[in-house]
């Protein structure tokens, strides 16, 4: 049962450009949320209707130099961990690594995971999620907003 909830993105994360295209689509920008990377975030968006909300994405590679951490009580400089490793008993480092997985932001909204990879990998790539969560019975009528506004891969839920 669609329980009224809008999803779509929109190319870019600019606060303005995203109010701009919505406000001329006669959306009730109070009832927006829209999610994107914490690096677009800017003084002036506490002014806006919309509900930003910034997610942080993870550090990708550690920028600190050892030199940083040394003395810092961090177990890299230790010198290891003193139990001894021994060949064949147990799984390898390399079992444990994960690939390809992609950092849910959008785990308040009801959309199903196999979708939400999409959207998620589209904040990483710079653009703005934009969800109108209780669009109800108008929910064809938000759809169709959302797509005059340009924002791709629309979906309702």
């Amino acid at each position: 049962m669609s329980q009224g909830l809008v999803v779509g993105i929109f190319p870019g994360n600019d606060s303005a450009a995203i109010e701009s295209a919505l406000s001329g689509q006669q959306i009730d920008l109070s009832k927006v949320t829209v999610l994107r990377s914490a690096s677009a975030s800017t003084p002036e968006d506490g002014s806006s209707e919309l509900n930003f909300i910034d997610v942080v994405e993870d550090m990708e590679s550690n920028s600190l130099a050892d030199d940083m951490t040394k003395g810092m009580g961090i177990m890299g400089d230790a010198g290891g961990t003193g139990v001894p490793m021994g060949r064949d008993i147990g799984p390898s480092l390399s079992s444990f690594e994960s690939r390809g997985v992609t950092n849910n932001y959008l785990g308040g909204l009801s959309i199903p995971d196999d979708e939400a990879e999409n959207f998620n990998e589209a904040i990483e790539a710079g653009r703005s999620v934009v969800a109108y969560p209780d669009a109800g019975a108008d929910s064809d009528k938000i759809a169709a907003s959302f797509r005059a506004a340009g924002l791709r891969n629309v979906r309702s839920y």
